[in-house]
């Protein structure tokens, strides 16, 4: 599921800025949220993919302080 996360987190970074620490932290979260969906039995690496940018989105916007316009 590696594959799947470091998908996630490029395309996450290049579209917000979000600075290393975060999305160090995130990227824990986020590990978390793959694996428990894979132990649900999803094991499509594209759907993963995008329920996984979908958890970075709301992980970020739900936290005023992370807007950055």
């Amino acid at each position: 599921m590696d594959d799947v996360i470091d998908r996630v987190m490029t395309t996450f970074a290049m579209m917000r800025n979000v600075d290393n620490a975060d999305l160090e932290a995130s990227r824990i979260k986020l590990a978390s949220y793959i694996d428990e969906l894979a132990s649900e039995g999803q094991h499509d690496q594209q759907r993963l993919a995008v329920k996984g940018l979908a958890y970075m989105r709301e992980l970020h916007e739900g936290s005023p302080e992370h807007h950055h316009r």
